[in-house]
């Protein structure tokens, strides 16, 4: 068992670490939270960065019954790792992917009366049986069907196609006590107490939406950001983040007043400086509108990152720390810096920081204190 990042073979020295124990721990919290609805773990984008076999195989051991993926291909990727648990695919199929049902076990999203169509066609030829979860349009105006088209489908049930969930999505759920999200929820109600006695999930609230709206609860729950430790909106559950994002600096150089690093001189030096370079750049994931912006965490100290931010490489001015040394490991995304405190300085929402931390990064998982399994994408 490998307990020391310095016996891994990385290719370089920037990976992300994803603490397990936390990700349990959120789950818990999140399912007591909304007991005694069910828990939908969300894991597309590669489980938010976090590495969506790992973060299935987690959810799994601690109970979770369904997951959720954005397209096919994540879904065959959780089928293939000999992962069983139901697998709905918001973002739906095409025709074309539909002999996959035959094979691998999973429940697509129907977005469209014309997929409907599609797949009642493909059922009919097969003789087979599939499961499925039907998609109102009630405001977010993206997929989904309208309340006629999804009231005209349960009105007229097909042999072979089991309508097993209902779900809408919604658009502000961020936003506490909005009347569009009240609008939204009414309609839902509404459709529900008409069409609803007889399906088994229906579903509704995103992670804002499980802190924001109570009543949008029903008898599922759709949590992605809330499991990987971080709150869209209010934080009212006492999350851990589950990953954190490093590297270790790998040059030391003195440059004098007047002396500039980095593409575009965007950093000229004022002062006898010291600077370290750390191979981590815009190509996994720290953003280039960072430069001259972030400061990062190098033993207990927060630096400025200055100069601009390359595919591979940034520099950090380290000449108020003396004690910094080479080699020593640098913090980007953790406890004193989170996916928050980036997205403020991006205008971004700290959803994207994660998803786009780079495919090169290695994930390295810990339980425990130890490491226990490493990805290399």
């Amino acid at each position: 068992m490998k307990t020391s990042i310095s016996n891994l073979p990385l290719q370089r020295p920037t990976w992300a670490e994803v603490n397990l124990d936390a990700l349990h721990s959120n789950t818990l919290k999140i399912s007591k939270l909304v007991t005694p609805a069910r828990i939908l773990a969300v894991i597309k984008a590669d489980g938010y960065g976090h590495g969506a076999v790992a973060m299935a195989r987690e959810f799994e051991k601690a109970g979770v019954p369904y997951f959720g993926t954005a397209t096919v291909e994540e879904a065959l990727e959780i089928r293939q790792a000999g992962i069983s648990t139901p697998i709905l695919v918001l973002g739906g199929m095409t025709p074309e992917q539909l002999p996959l049902l035959r094979e691998y076990e999973f429940f697509p999203a129907v977005n469209t009366r014309e997929f409907y169509d599609s797949l009642a066609t493909y059922v009919r030829s097969k003789g087979i049986r599939v499961h499925v979860h039907l998609k109102i349009d009630t405001g977010m105006g993206r997929l989904g069907m309208s309340e006629q088209e999804t009231a005209e489908i349960l009105r007229n049930p097909i042999p072979g196609i089991r309508i097993q969930g209902l779900f809408t999505h919604f658009a502000s759920a961020d936003l506490p006590n909005d009347e569009s999200m009240h609008a939204q929820i009414r309609s839902f109600n509404e459709f529900i107490k008409s069409f609803g006695a007889k399906i088994p999930d229906i579903h509704a609230a995103n992670s804002a939406a499980i802190l924001n709206y109570p009543e949008s609860h029903y008898n599922l729950v759709r949590p992605g950001l809330l499991l990987y430790g971080l709150s869209p909106c209010s934080p009212a559950l006492d999350l851990e983040p589950v990953l954190t994002l490093k590297s270790k600096i790998i040059a030391l150089r003195k440059i004098g007043p007047g002396q500039s690093i980095g593409y575009g001189r965007s950093f000229v030096a004022q002062r006898d400086s010291l600077i370290a370079t750390v191979p981590i750049g815009y190509s996994d994931g720290l953003r280039r509108r960072l430069s001259n912006r972030l400061k990062v965490e190098v033993k207990g100290a927060m630096c400025p990152i200055v100069g601009t931010i390359s595919m591979d490489l940034c520099m950090l001015d380290i000449t108020d720390h003396p004690d910094v040394r080479l080699y020593d490991t640098v913090t980007f995304l953790g406890p004193g810096n989170g996916a928050w405190d980036w997205a403020r300085l991006l205008d971004t929402i700290p959803y994207e920081i994660l998803c786009l931390i780079g495919a090169r990064v290695p994930r390295v998982y810990y339980r425990d204190g130890k490491i226990c399994d490493v990805y290399y994408p």
